[in-house]
């Protein structure tokens, strides 16, 4: 069973903060999805990452959702931190009713509702169960989506993943037994590729409908845009570690979102 690696790339979405111009992008994701016996389980990392505009990393803040669940319906997504001048988290609870959708209808609803730009740099799984029966499916951008009853998907090539799949030799496996292998491909992968890491979300999904998360639900805080991350970050309520020094990420943040003078 192969991942989506080669055509998933990794992409990350401009930041939009108004009132100033492309400072850099943010983003950078792990999101993958294993069919067991017993339900589904999908997991991500839970890091993004700011690129200045040569693409260079100047820093990252972790805890930030990647997946996203209803009724027994899952979504997680790769490449796509904002909307226009919107956290995704934030665009998915204005558009709640989307999870609501098939499982194999999801993908197609939320690429429909989101901004032309966002549509051609975002990459989703979506997963859940169809007649009683599970069912994943991936799309990457202008291309249709795929779909499947049983294996797996992930944005990135995982040789682990694969050759714990064909350590199976065709025997079932549990939820339980899948979730600490998919773990396993987002570390690796970590260990890899510094835009990715941080705590590791995994969701079960099980066949009589019912969602629940097995470690790390993640919490976006209530924020709604970027720029309310680094607000949090300047009155110390977050983390936003750097990559080379300090001085370089405050100002480059300064760029983002700039500070705003006190009001007289």
């Amino acid at each position: 069973m192969r991942s989506l690696a080669g055509v998933w790339l990794l992409l990350c979405l401009t930041v939009s903060c108004s009132g100033h111009k492309d400072p850099g992008k943010f983003g950078g994701t792990f999101i993958g999805v294993i069919v067991a016996e017993d339900g589904i389980v999908i997991g991500s990392d839970s890091r993004s990452t700011f690129l200045d505009s040569n693409g260079k990393p100047v820093g990252y803040v972790d805890r930030i959702p990647k997946i996203y669940v209803d009724h027994g319906a899952a979504l997680a997504v790769a490449g796509l931190t904002s909307v226009e001048d919107e956290l995704f988290g934030s665009f998915i609870r204005r558009n709640n009713h989307l999870l609501q959708s098939s499982t194999d209808e999801i993908l197609y609803d939320v690429a429909l509702k989101l901004p032309l730009r966002n549509t051609t740099n975002v990459v989703m799984i979506s997963a859940g169960f169809v007649g009683g029966a599970p069912l994943i499916c991936a799309k990457v951008p202008v291309e249709p989506q795929t779909c499947r009853k049983a294996g797996y998907f992930a944005n990135k090539e995982s040789p682990g993943l694969r050759r714990w799949f064909q350590s199976r030799n065709g025997r079932g496996f549990k939820v339980k037994d899948a979730a600490p292998a998919l773990e396993r491909a987002i570390r690796e992968a970590a260990d890899l590729d510094s835009a990715i890491g941080g705590p590791i979300s995994l969701l079960g999904l099980s066949n009589d409908g019912t969602d629940a998360w097995i470690q790390n639900p993640p919490n976006d805080n209530g924020w709604t845009r970027v720029c309310d991350i680094v607000s949090a970050y300047r009155s110390g309520g977050t983390l936003i570690f750097f990559t080379n020094t300090k001085e370089e990420l405050d100002r480059y943040l300064a760029g983002v979102c700039p500070i705003k003078p006190p009001r007289l």
